[in-house]
């Protein structure tokens, strides 16, 4: 007994031992990531600020504390609130021991946090290498906003801090600084900026790639601002192909005059004289000048503008003038939206309406009804009487038992082949959307979509960097899985998408966000004339592709032009009537009117119709009807991309679509139609102001005024302005008022068109108007429509 209690306790004794090397084994195990791993330091979109949709830079600092070079894979894991699932974006990164390195990842904005993102690294690759610890935050967080968002790069860090004082008068604005290492090399990754400064600041130094991401920006849509007094030649250097003012020097600004009446305020304090740049327009409008002095003009660049400001915002006595908020919504009224807290619309990107129309595949068919019938109704002839009559006078009934199961077998098959005759080779479909800027350039997205007859992993390989959003597939959680299932790669000059465990007979989609096509995709080049009192437009196809369907769309209504190969032209009329539409409006049924069965979906030019529809109703929660434009199409089976190292059969729909701006006549006529210029709003003391996302605003009691900037006021003598009303919203509470500058007063709107309308005008290129509510009403902006002669220089 002795001996066996012995045992037992020295048994008990080891045990312990095991046990205490183990858990302290487990314990160094568990502080190892402390020690050893990889160090990970992030930085966020601008100030941490995303926009819903909106593609944003990760920066990352990673920092190997291994022990050993790592050549392996950064993945930042999120869930996509448009997908409603996990995405992997992955980024390759070469780690030497104990350095520093820097890595940027792409991604959509979302609201993020420790339960929806994971950040993990992988030796070798994510499918199969093995993850190293992360020491540090292993998640990131953002902060959505839909504010209209002021990026500012300036020598005072504090410049613009007052365009917020204008968040009371309905607009809801943000004004970030950013430093110049901040700057990403890609345009699309300035989405979250509306609007960008740069003040006072040499650009000389610039990396190219950063200077052409704001340029790519700007050509998509962005508004940016050159300013900075006597630094302006330093801050426009690396943008002079694109400045609206080719800087010659500095003067000494002594009179504010021009500026107090275009702010529509009080006068500066005096502190003596105000330093400002000198300069010549560069295919630029004048918006505002003094004794010769140009202090502010714009210049249309691709589908956005650039600013000239002859001024440092950041120096007295602008810095602190009560006007400098007013004087600026005036600068950047293209863009500025006079919406209050909430109601600036998140970016429609289209990616419910792409997906809807990516399943229209055309080389993917249901099969032929009338065929299966016929292969039915062949086989019940077989089975019964044929069959029937050949074994009774076979007098082998008994074979009756093999012969109709091997029919049925032979004849399932052959339904089966001709029913899946699409169906068994793997085939592409994009739809893309180009936007001709009229100068060379372009900005085009779409989505595209592949079907995959036997499954698997399906990878679409772009030869071109194109950012690329997921669509949702099967069993979506919602919730943040790290399976691997989808994987998105964005690097200079490729792409790709991996979708894993694909099934069979499925489709993978995934939205192309818009990218910046320059100099390839050409234009419509457009000439009027007025024959017998009518308007024509001469469009002439130097686009890149030979086009179909060319139609005007146009204040409510849309007219066809025809085919038009490239090279060739076609006229129409611009239509007289002013149908003010806005909300949504089925231009698409205009274009492509009459359909057939199926609620339309086997029309010849259903999914034409559809993207006509789905474009000029993007944004429809907008408070002006959309621009005139002009449309056209064009297919063809050029493969984009590969998939999985193949080239695939490719069909591909594109819409082409141009803007219409003020039309230039014979005997140097101009004529601005409605819609071209957009409303802005000075003043809002009602009670309330709700926006239902189609265009029609809920007024309460009080006073809203707003005004348009005549385009080319100084270049242009306009003898003929109309005021036009949506009709459907016009209400007995509300009075509409216009400035009558020669009087000094306002004056009921009575009268649908002005003639003499240098009377009207408020610094010689604003018209003003006033809406007085009595109780609470609906109602729309109105819109104006001009005419006038250009004046000689």
């Amino acid at each position: 007994m002795k001996k066996r209690f012995m045992r037992i306790t020295m048994f008990a004794i080891t045990l312990s031992l095991i046990a205490g090397i183990v858990l302290q084994a487990g314990s160094k195990a568990n502080a190892a990531p402390q020690d050893e791993g990889i160090e990970v330091q992030t930085s966020i979109g601008y100030q941490g600020n995303v926009k819903q949709n909106e593609w944003y830079p990760v920066r990352f600092k990673l920092t190997n504390k291994t022990g050993e070079d790592v050549k392996g894979e950064l993945v930042l894991s999120a869930v996509s609130s448009m997908s409603n699932s996990s995405v992997d974006y992955v980024a390759s990164a070469e780690l030497p021991m104990n350095t520093e390195v820097e890595l940027t990842i792409s991604v959509p904005g979302d609201s993020l946090s420790k339960n929806t993102s994971k950040i993990r690294f992988f030796k070798g690759q994510i499918k199969d290498g093995k993850a190293i610890p992360i020491i540090g935050n292993d998640y990131i967080e953002t902060r959505v906003t839909s504010s209209y968002t002021i990026g500012v790069i300036s020598r005072d860090p504090d410049t613009l801090n007052f365009m917020p004082t204008l968040n009371q008068r309905g607009y809801d604005i943000t004004v970030i600084p950013i430093a110049e290492d901040e700057l990403p090399h890609e345009g699309i990754l300035l989405e979250t900026l509306n609007t960008i400064v740069i003040n006072d600041t040499a650009t000389s130094n610039w990396k190219p790639e950063q200077v052409e991401a704001i340029k790519d920006w700007v050509i998509q849509g962005g508004t940016l601002v050159l300013s900075g007094g006597a630094g302006y030649s330093k801050t426009s250097q690396a943008f002079q192909d694109i400045a609206p003012v080719t800087a010659s020097g500095t003067a000494e600004l002594t009179s504010t005059k021009a500026l107090t009446a275009y702010s529509g305020g009080t006068a500066p304090e005096s502190t003596g004289t105000i330093t400002v740049s000198k300069g010549q327009l560069n295919e630029a409008q004048s918006l505002l000048s003094e004794g010769g002095i140009e202090l502010a003009a714009s210049r249309k660049v691709g589908l956005g503008s650039v600013v000239y400001v002859a001024f440092d915002p950041s120096l007295a006595p602008l810095a602190t003038w009560a006007g400098s908020a007013s004087l600026w919504s005036k600068l950047l009224q293209g863009t500025l939206a006079p919406l209050t807290q909430g109601m600036i619309k998140v970016s429609d990107n289209m990616f419910w309406n792409y997906g809807n129309l990516i399943d229209q595949f055309p080389s993917v068919k249901a099969p032929e009804f009338l065929l299966l019938l016929a292969m039915f109704a062949i086989y019940m002839v077989i089975v019964a009487p044929v069959l029937y009559f050949i074994l009774a006078k076979k007098d082998r009934r008994e074979w009756a038992w093999w012969l109709i199961p091997s029919v049925s077998i032979i004849t399932g098959i052959v339904i089966f082949y001709f029913g899946a005759a699409d169906k068994r080779v793997m085939s592409a479909h994009t739809i893309e959307i180009i936007e001709m800027t009229g100068q060379g350039d372009a900005v085009k997205n779409g989505a595209t979509g592949v079907f995959v007859p036997n499954g698997g992993n399906v990878k679409l390989a772009f030869d071109e960097q194109r950012h690329i959003v997921a669509y949702p597939s099967e069993n979506q959680s919602g919730m943040l899985e790290l399976t691997g299932k989808t994987q998105l790669r964005i690097s200079e000059g490729t792409s790709s998408v991996l979708w894993r465990s694909v099934p069979y007979w499925s489709t993978r989609k995934a939205l192309l966000e818009k990218k910046t096509v320059r100099g390839e995709s050409g234009q419509l080049d457009l000439a009027y004339s007025n024959t017998n009192g009518n308007i024509e437009v001469k469009v002439t196809n130097n686009t890149a592709a030979d086009l179909t369907n060319v139609s005007l769309i146009m204040n409510g209504s849309a007219q066809r032009i025809g085919d038009l190969n490239k090279g060739e032209s076609g006229n129409v009329a611009l239509p007289k009537s002013l149908n003010t539409q806005i909300g949504y409006y089925p231009y698409g049924d205009l274009v492509f009117p009459g359909s057939s069965g199926n609620n339309g979906a086997d029309f010849e030019y259903a999914r034409e119709r559809e993207l006509v529809n789905m474009y000029m109703n993007r944004d429809n929660s907008g408070l002006a009807m959309s621009s005139p434009l002009i449309v056209g199409f064009s297919i063809d089976h050029d493969p984009l991309y590969t998939v999985n190292g193949d080239i695939v059969k490719a069909d591909n729909l594109t819409m082409w679509v141009q803007r219409l701006g003020e039309v230039r006549l014979e005997g140097n006529r101009v004529q601005v139609p409605a819609g071209v210029i957009q409303p802005i709003i000075t003043s809002n003391n009602l009670q309330r102001m709700d926006h239902y996302g189609n265009g029609v605003l809920g007024l309460g009691n009080g006073e809203l005024q707003f005004e348009f900037t005549l385009p080319n006021a100084k270049q242009v003598k306009y003898d003929k302005l109309d005021i036009i009303y949506n009709n459907q919203y016009k209400s007995a509470s509300g009075v509409w008022s216009i400035w009558n500058e020669a009087k000094q007063q306002w004056v009921e709107a009575t009268m649908p068109s002005l003639t003499d309308i240098a009377d009207y005008l408020a610094n010689e290129q604003s018209f003003r108007m006033k809406l007085t509510v009595a109780s609470d009403m609906e109602t729309t902006l109105p819109q104006i429509a001009l005419e006038g002669v250009t004046i000689a220089p």
